[in-house]
């Protein structure tokens, strides 16, 4: 800017010469001569005008060049927002994604029989943990007599690691009134891995160490060291209906050679994706080595039913 001023002031001086040239001319001869001399004065003024002119607008531009950059190189308010709340951890009881099911069956007439089914789970995933609750309740009658009633409260969770690994843990409450036991706690710890894991398609390996413990009616009442393998699949048919396979395997520490097996099958297909409404159909296999005198170690139940996700 100080250049500018300068050659402003050398513009200045020049007009001024060619005015007092002009007005103190006392000759014709001497007059030219200084009229000639304000000209070229003139025109080496303008020549530094235009130079200087040329060097401000380039000034400018470098000003407004650096300042769109600064602009770019820090977050608007919005993305700053944006980022504030990716990084805000969810409370325990935010994200939960919750679903229902129930399904009844019955007969009347040469056999009286009646089995209804009910379903309520919770599902919550973030970035480093998923964690699943399930809870049903099955209850059957045949001949006017009760028949089943069995129902199971599982808790699992998985912390995610870098890459396919995983660890977990997982706890299970089960209430049986026709098996020689009544109540049945077991848990286990250990590792998975994802053997598949993309968007239509989850195929996940576990292993790890537990125990179970049984008491009520003629239950040994003794805790039994188990281990647990297991696999976990899904599959997304389409957009609104999902296959769904498990099955764990729980050897038993105490004897040898007995185990349990718990595996199942499923799908679910949404049927009205704006109400949630899902139908739900799949079977369930428990098989137990040690079931006990006049107990079969198999129970296979079939369930179909209506739900809702909200």
């Amino acid at each position: 800017m100080n250049l500018i001023t300068h050659r402003f002031g050398v513009l200045a001086i020049a007009l001024t010469l060619i005015n007092g040239s002009a007005a103190l001319a006392s000759d014709r001869s001497d007059s030219m001569a200084r009229v000639e001399a304000a000209q070229i004065a003139l025109q080496a003024a303008q020549m530094e005008l235009a130079a200087a002119q040329a060097e401000a607008v380039q000034y400018a531009q470098s000003e407004s060049t650096a300042a769109a950059n600064t602009t770019q190189s820090q977050p608007t308010k919005a993305e700053g927002k944006a980022a504030t709340e990716a990084a805000k951890k969810l409370a325990w009881n935010e994200g939960w994604k919750y679903s229902f099911s129930a399904g009844i069956s019955g007969a009347s007439g040469n056999n009286e029989n009646f089995s209804g089914r009910v379903s309520l789970g919770g599902e919550r995933l973030t970035e480093t943990m998923e964690t699943r609750v399930r809870a049903s309740y099955l209850y059957s009658t045949s001949e006017g007599q009760r028949s089943a009633s069995r129902g199971e409260l599982n808790i699992h969770n998985d912390w995610l690691l870098d890459g396919p690994w995983r660890y977990f843990a997982q706890g299970k409450y089960e209430y049986d009134e026709f098996q020689a036991w009544q109540h049945r706690l077991s848990g286990a710890v250990g590792i998975g891995y994802e053997f598949i894991n993309n968007d239509k398609t989850t195929f996940i390996g576990r292993a790890g160490l537990g125990g179970s413990y049984e008491f009520g009616s003629n239950a040994d009442e003794k805790l039994v060291p188990e281990g647990l393998l297991g696999l976990d699949w899904s599959h997304k048919l389409s957009a609104s209906t999902t296959l769904k396979a498990t099955s764990t395997y729980y050897p038993s520490f105490n004897n040898m050679g007995e185990f349990r097996l718990n595996s199942g099958v499923g799908i679910e297909i949404v049927l009205d994706a704006e109400t949630g409404m899902t139908m739900n159909a799949g079977l369930e296999h428990r098989h137990d080595s040690s079931s006990g005198t006049g107990i079969r170690p198999n129970d296979v139940d079939y369930y179909m039913g209506v739900g809702w996700k909200f």
